[in-house]
């Protein structure tokens, strides 16, 4: 049965206040391990008054530096932000990046325990370079091949050790090789003997080693990509969503669809449109980390499947308020909530 597309009042009825607050009093006795590829966010801030002699290009006089937990960390910071227990299983460099990625988990209270050092490989490290609060460029250093034997083998031995001692996990795919098809399916083998559900975030390369999760969440472009339909109208988007759950036999699919909201497929055969709140973006990066986050930890705090993706709305719609990627908290959550049930009630 598909239901037709909420009103914009809707994200504020779908749960009440007390339903909200008894959802995040759970929080922080869940725990979710996330599995997958972590990386490293520099930001290089600086001012710009010239052209260089050298080339057309920009010349930035560095101010500051500053590092951020990105990718599946961005995703275990996001619990911890959000006020649950977060883990964090995944492959870096031998290298300072390293280094200085867990020293900022350890800061925002994530576990690193479960991290592999592969001395064949770079720590992901993604550059900024920001003048005038604007991006110049961004650069990229990393593999994205498998990871090696070895540091699979001690990548799963990890999860091993930390499956029974969780809530949830949360599969965080950026396509930088630590979620192989064996990793996965060793992990998802793991959480259905232990009774632990799976979230993923997946990226359209290796959609076919997520089979059988429990949810499974795509941006529209990658939705687009997975199942090679254009996604125009509502009712693109609801075969997209059905051949997605065909595709990867999992119990839901997640499509988030930026200002047109999220569109949520289970099970039960039942399409649920979340709409976007109107409001001003600043920043789009990092929005998918904070929804898989706060549809985990809902899911394992007790909410059905319509109070998750309500839940995850909220959660993104705090994200794209912020600039660059960083977490959002139970209070941006119930800041959000307010905006939205303050619109709802200015229109009535």
């Amino acid at each position: 049965m598909s239901e037709r597309p909420l009103s914009a009042s809707a994200p504020a009825a779908g749960i009440e206040p007390e339903r909200l607050n008894a959802l995040l009093e759970q929080f922080p006795d869940k725990r979710v391990l996330i599995v997958g590829d972590c990386m490293l966010d520099e930001y290089i801030s600086g001012v710009s008054t010239r052209i260089s002699p050298e080339a057309p290009v920009m010349v930035v006089e560095h101010r500051s530096t500053t590092y951020a937990a990105g990718g599946a960390s961005n995703v275990a910071a996001n619990v911890v932000c959000l006020a649950g227990r977060a883990d964090i299983a995944a492959v870096v460099g031998q290298d300072a990046n390293a280094d200085i990625l867990k020293e900022q988990l350890r800061s925002s209270g994530v576990g690193v325990e479960g991290i592999v050092v592969a001395s064949d490989r770079p720590t992901t490290l993604k550059t900024r370079i920001i003048a005038q609060n604007q991006q110049v460029v961004r650069v990229d250093r990393e593999v994205r091949a498998p990871v090696p034997p070895e540091a699979e083998v001690a990548l799963i031995d990890s999860i091993r050790a930390a499956i029974n001692h969780v809530d949830g996990i949360i599969l965080s795919d950026y396509a930088k090789g630590v979620l192989t098809e064996r990793v996965v399916a060793v992990t998802v083998t793991l959480a259905r003997a232990a009774g632990k559900p799976v979230f993923v975030n997946a990226k359209p390369t290796n959609i076919s080693h997520f089979q059988n999760v429990d949810l499974i969440s795509v941006n529209q472009s990658e939705a687009e990509e997975i199942t090679a339909l254009p996604l125009k109208t509502l009712a693109d988007v609801e075969q997209a969503g059905q051949a997605l759950m065909e595709i990867t036999h999992c119990r839901a699919v997640l499509i988030t669809r930026g200002g047109d909201g999220l569109s949520l497929f289970n099970c039960q055969e039942r399409i649920r449109h979340v709409p976007a709140l109107r409001q001003e973006v600043f920043d789009v990066a990092g929005a998918g980390d904070s929804v898989i986050a706060a549809a985990a930890l809902a899911r394992v705090a007790g909410a059905d499947w319509d109070e998750a993706v309500i839940l995850a709305n909220w959660a993104g719609h705090a994200k794209v308020r912020k600039r660059g990627v960083v977490p959002v908290s139970r209070e941006e959550i119930q800041t959000v909530f307010r905006m939205a049930r303050n619109g709802a009630t200015a229109r009535r």
